[in-house]
């Protein structure tokens, strides 16, 4: 909303400017120009999160609704930076939000034979042995030496491995019904080249060697000092959850570093997304709110809400906060001649471009001040020459610190919506004519063949 509302005021002003007889291109630049200066000032009011308060203050105005404010502030407060925080169809006409601790993994026991709880068809393991191949197992024969190890030590077995069927899995079964080894079997998680990188991260959480045909290692070869350790290990149906020792706590941060390498060195957001997730389960921590409704419009209303507030808290932790309400912004306009100082501008028309963004700022807090039945000049007039951080607070109409009320932008959303708004009117501007199909009015025949005329008049 700021990027449509800075956008229109660049563009009405700059269309008066355009008219009265400036260059287009220079204007454009001169809106350049200012944007970045704009936001390079931003950047530098810019504060850190100073705790849970701050994330609530930011959720619940970009949710305009306390309750799901808080919702999310507990979200992120439970699962901490690395934790991940997702937005699902709930089953009931209120918001809920599930914690899972460890890593979850979308995979379940290989045969139900494996259940330990009948009551909730899951098999608890504490303090397994892990072994992790990427190998399919089949025969029997090449894990007799493993197995007998794990026997001797008395400890449960968990084998995630990408696939166990055959003999394997039957002989599993029959020491398993028999009592003679405590043991279950999952099917590794991903598909291709993910699945690798899954097992892998699984290796490094749970300082496993992952056994796999380049290592040239093979089963017969494993020993018991080849497995991982896991503080518990429950299998379900179709999730395991791996709660780690905290032993490998430096290898885990390696490879978080890692993964966010790679996340920086690619721009297809489907990896990106899956680098976020297995941060997250490598962090230890996921947090689902489950949204409830009474219909589907207000379900995805809701759905739509958290989404773009876990996106501005997330925001704000990457680039911290500064005083919301337009108050930020209507404080930079009365720094027009300061910030100008320090912009060097071609000619005039530049100049005319920069005072266009500028005034075009303030209207963010006029727009508030409207919306909540409050002459907009008069507030930006009270506003603007005042310290920063002072502005109106449209939901107590009253002037006060915005920073101390709670009331809070995260910086990096200012900034696009700066950058964003200048990059639209700039376009705007410098486009002399709009290219748009034309609705054909289509013939009774065409449409409305056999049917009466019904279809005369239709676009």
């Amino acid at each position: 909303t700021t990027s449509t509302v800075l956008a229109q005021a660049m563009v009405r002003e700059g269309l008066k400017s355009v008219a009265a007889g400036a260059s287009p291109v220079s204007l454009q630049r001169g809106i350049t120009k200012a944007a970045r200066a704009i936001v390079k000032e931003v950047n530098a009011l810019a504060k850190p999160i100073s705790g849970n308060d701050d994330l609530r203050s930011i959720a619940t105005i970009s949710t305009n609704s306390v309750e799901m404010g808080k919702i999310i502030s507990t979200a992120f407060e439970k699962v901490g930076a690395l934790g991940s925080t997702t937005v699902e169809d709930g089953q009931v006409l209120t918001d809920e939000i599930d914690f899972t601790e460890g890593m979850e993994i979308d995979r379940g026991y290989s045969s139900p034979y494996f259940v330990k709880n009948q009551e909730s068809q899951s098999a608890q393991m504490n303090k397994p042995r892990i072994l992790i191949t990427d190998r399919k197992l089949t025969n029997m024969n090449e894990m007799v030496t493993l197995l007998e190890a794990i026997v001797k030590i008395k400890q449960p077995l968990v084998i995630i491995a990408e696939d166990v069927t055959g003999e394997a899995l039957s002989s599993l079964v029959l020491n398993k019904m028999r009592g003679v080894l405590d043991v279950v079997s999952v099917k590794a998680p991903g598909f291709g080249d993910r699945r690798r990188a899954y097992m892998e991260d699984i290796a490094v959480l749970t300082g496993a060697t992952f056994v796999t045909e380049q290592l040239g290692v093979t089963m017969d070869q494993v020993t018991p000092e080849m497995l991982g350790t896991a503080e518990r290990v429950v299998v379900g149906k179709e999730v395991t959850t791996i709660i780690s020792t905290g032993e490998h706590t430096e290898a885990v941060a390696e490879r978080i570093k890692l993964i966010q390498r790679q996340m920086q060195e690619t721009d297809n957001q489907f990896d990106i997304q899956k680098g976020e997730e297995r941060i997250a389960k490598l962090g230890g921590a996921i947090a689902r709110i489950k949204v409830g409704a009474a219909t589907e419009t207000e379900l995805k209303d809701k759905k739509l809400r958290y989404e773009d507030a876990l996106n501005s808290v997330k925001c704000a932790l990457e680039a911290g906060v500064v005083a919301g309400g337009g108050a930020t912004l209507a404080y930079l306009s009365g720094q027009q001649e300061r910030i100008f100082k320090d912009i060097s501008f071609a000619d005039e028309d530049e100049v005319r471009g920069a005072e266009i963004v500028f005034r075009a700022i303030t209207a963010p807090i006029q727009q508030i001040a409207v919306n909540a039945g409050v002459d907009g000049a008069v507030v930006l007039e009270n506003v603007k020459e005042s310290d920063y951080g002072y502005g109106y607070n449209a939901a107590t109409d009253t002037y006060e610190n915005l920073i101390e009320a709670g009331v809070l932008d995260p910086a990096k959303v200012t900034c696009w919506g700066v950058e964003n708004s200048a990059s639209i009117a700039g376009s705007i501007l410098t486009t002399n004519v709009l290219i748009c199909e034309i609705p054909v009015k289509e013939e009774p025949g065409m449409a409305g063949a056999g049917m009466d005329g019904m279809g005369a008049g239709m676009y």
